[in-house]
């Protein structure tokens, strides 16, 4: 997990030196010198040179560490670690990075017990808990989690952190079978955020609750980034980023966090160097949108595209400015073009689909959604949209299969029982159309859309009767 801080933060307190430090360790880690960039080598190779000059220095060991750690040489960070934590064992820092460095190579026992250290240490430092609380969910320790979290929400700290430790104390709820505790603690967080981890979260709150109506009154997401949280002291080793490739990932983490003033710091630098670099480009368009420079972002696009016309990310992202501007048949020609040339984009069907069906050209859309249905994993707000798209051209087969594919994935999905059983009245199925109605009921769909649904059900089976009937013969 990346976490929400810009490059360049500063640990603040807990960094005090012991007194009595062993006269040595072993000799540093080396690491980085067959890197691909020239910057990065020479960088690394300084901070060895200095670090072996003065090996009683904890300092210079924990920077190298952080050099080490930001260009992701892992294992050689967290020996580096080790060695500044043995030389400074009052030194918040070295146990507080080094846990990182451990979980990131999936030893989270090892990062917990590390972190405990740290903890101890400086037991206000909130990011630490959530970190606590996160590694031990990953771990299956639930109720420890818990604790962990409680501890952040007792400290009433930033909004961001807080809203971290409700969302992660609701996922340690779940997991302890206590789902009403975790709706009102989501509800709490969802008020003030949109985020489609908190979504996704309620959604299975909703779920394990019976809240059918609630639940279908949420959006699904295909998927969700976990929630974020400041944390300045896990971000101090980003200064020791170097070379175009580091820049590039710490950017690509500001754009997750729709940071864009601070990610456009670090690409409109890079792009006087590499003003050719398509993902370069790309991130630099998306980076101008999310600040409101529209005009640029489509500059920088049209750019790359005469670079690189062959790149799918400059044809996909070129449609959502199309679209936006008000030109559907353009972006549905760039959305073409980025299915060509990625045929596993499966946002470039999802907004095709969407156009599309807005336009009312339904044949395409549900065509398009088989495409995207070939190629990738669908969920069931998909699957829904895909059998309302096959009912509107009345094709009932295909709607009844979508909407039962789609409660197969979600069975508490409302609004695909009310519209199964429309289709399986369609198709003259009565029995199991009025079933599926008696069902959408119960899971709390509006009287009002039983009462129409059932009133089309009396219609069409007014029909059957009357075509059934025979026909009086004729008078002689």
């Amino acid at each position: 997990m990346v976490n929400a801080c810009g490059p360049g933060g500063s640990e603040s307190g807990g960094q005090a030196s012991s007194t009595s430090t062993p006269a040595t360790v072993s000799a540093p880690p080396r690491a980085g010198q067959k890197a691909d960039e020239p910057e990065l080598r020479a960088y690394l190779r300084r901070l060895y040179t200095v670090a072996v000059g003065q090996p009683g220095s904890a300092e210079l060991r924990g920077q190298l560490a952080m050099a080490y750690h930001a260009n992701g040489f892992s294992a050689a960070a967290e020996q580096a670690y080790a060695q500044a934590q043995a030389l400074a064992p009052l030194d918040v820092r070295w146990p507080y990075l080094r846990s990182h460095v451990l979980s990131g190579l999936g030893s989270n026992e090892a990062a917990l017990e590390v972190l405990d250290r740290a903890i101890a240490l400086d037991p206000s430092y909130q990011p630490a808990w959530l970190w606590q609380g996160s590694w031990l969910l990953d771990l299956n320790r639930a109720a420890q989690a818990g604790q962990a979290f409680r501890q952040v929400i007792a400290a009433s700290p930033d909004a961001s952190l807080l809203a971290a430790a409700r969302v992660g104390l609701a996922r340690s709820l779940l997991r302890e079978g206590d789902p009403e505790q975790a709706v009102e603690l989501l509800e709490r967080v969802a008020a003030g955020s949109e985020h489609p981890y908190v979504i996704r979260q309620l959604r299975t709150a909703y779920r394990q609750t019976g809240q059918a109506e609630a639940l279908a009154a949420l959006p699904t997401f295909e998927s969700a980034e976990p929630l974020l949280w400041p944390d300045p002291r896990l971000m101090e080793q980003s200064r020791h980023i170097r070379g175009f490739s580091g820049r590039m990932l710490v950017a690509n983490d500001l754009l997750k966090l729709e940071r864009g003033q601070d990610a456009l710091e670090i690409l409109e630098p890079l792009y006087e160097r590499k003003p050719e670099d398509r993902e370069l480009l790309n991130n630099l368009s998306i980076a101008y949108r999310l600040v409101g420079r529209n005009e640029r972002a489509f500059d920088i696009l049209t750019r790359g595209l005469e670079r690189h016309p062959d790149f799918h990310l400059f044809h996909f992202n070129i449609a959502v400015q199309f679209e936006e501007r008000g030109e559907p048949e353009l972006a549905l020609a760039h959305l073409d073009r980025a299915i060509e040339l990625d045929s596993g984009l499966i946002g470039a069907y999802q907004r095709k689909v969407a156009l599309l069906s807005a336009r009312g050209r339904y044949s395409e859309a549900l065509a398009t959604f088989d495409a995207m249905a070939e190629v990738g994993q669908v969920d069931a707000g998909a699957l829904f949209n895909a059998g309302m798209i096959a009912g509107a051209l009345e094709r009932w087969p295909v709607a009844i299969e979508r909407f039962e594919q789609s409660l197969v994935l979600d069975p508490t999905l409302a609004r695909a029982r009310l519209f199964l059983g429309r289709s399986l009245a369609e198709t003259g199925r009565f029995v199991e159309a009025r079933e599926a109605f008696e069902a959408a009921s119960k899971m709390g769909v509006s009287n009002r859309d039983i009462e129409s649904a059932m009133s089309r059900l009396k219609v069409l089976t007014g029909a059957q009767t009357t075509d059934a009937q025979p026909t009086s013969a004729p008078e002689p």
